[in-house]
């Protein structure tokens, strides 16, 4: 049985080439095609104003800016919810990009933050509605802003907020686990 080298070697370039060619076409759609189809589902929701997601090191990283939302701790589990079924084990994480002024950021950094960690270690999460109620009062007496009006909503693992001063929102979600 004769080999002719040059056929071989044919057959091993274009083995090679269509090999290199699946390869790609299937990191194309690993990256793209699944990332515009998960963008496409979430920008959809009626609450959701922008998404971006990116990839880093095996993870998926979704950013989420929200437009009003009445009950944030019903949306985002919803969301997150979502997102578990269409990545289907994959790890992922889920940051909200927030729109807030530099007032409303200021509340949150300066004082609501404490008032919130304060209760996550200590478990008195009646002290904390009425020190964020009196700080709600406080802040809508002194600003020229408007009304603050903060929500808090608990469950099992998270707490979520959700600050409104006049139509700018400061969305955050705390893990309970200090």
């Amino acid at each position: 049985m004769n080999l002719d080298k040059s056929k071989i070697l044919r057959i091993l370039t274009i083995s090679a080439i269509f090999l290199i060619l699946m390869l790609a076409f299937q990191w194309y759609l690993g990256k793209n095609v699944k990332v515009k189809a998960l963008e496409s589902v979430l920008i959809e929701h009626k609450n959701v104003e922008n998404v971006k997601i990116t990839e880093e090191r095996q993870k998926v990283i979704i950013y989420l800016t929200f437009d009003n939302i009445d009950n944030f701790m019903q949306i985002y589990k919803d969301l997150y919810d979502s997102l578990e079924q269409r990545l289907k084990g994959q790890s992922f994480e889920l940051k909200i990009v927030n729109k807030a002024n530099s007032e409303l950021e200021d509340i949150y950094y300066n004082k609501v933050q404490y008032i919130i960690y304060e209760a996550l270690k200590t478990g008195e999460f009646t002290k904390m509605r009425a020190r964020l109620d009196e700080l709600e009062k406080t802040v809508t007496e002194n600003s020229t802003s408007g009304l603050l009006k903060i929500q808090v909503f608990l469950d099992s693992e998270k707490l979520y907020l959700d600050m409104q001063l006049d139509d700018v929102h400061y969305f955050t979600v705390i893990d309970q686990e200090m």
